[in-house]
């Protein structure tokens, strides 16, 4: 007998998604110079960050995050681009 369980044949057995998550970015490449004091500190900012953080990290990637946090905190530049 069948107790008001309908089967659906049709339809797939639902299976875990898969974990992987992507974070699509648009990277711009740019250049500069910076003194010599700053490239040494940046080399060995970038050798700490990699120690600690048990990964590869990139002058990009400290420049990316340097400049997200000066653009983030520097109230004079966000009263500037909200009059933009």
């Amino acid at each position: 007998m069948n107790e008001g369980h309908e089967i659906n044949v049709n339809q797939k057995p639902k299976r875990p998604a898969p974990i992987l998550q992507l974070n699509r970015q648009n990277f711009v490449k740019i250049s500069g110079k910076v003194l010599d004091s700053t490239s040494e500190k940046l080399d060995k900012y970038i050798a700490f960050a990699s120690e600690e953080m048990n990964t590869k990290i990139t002058s990009g990637d400290v420049i990316e995050h340097g400049l997200k946090l000066l653009f983030d905190r520097d109230r004079g530049f966000k009263t500037w681009l909200k009059d933009k």
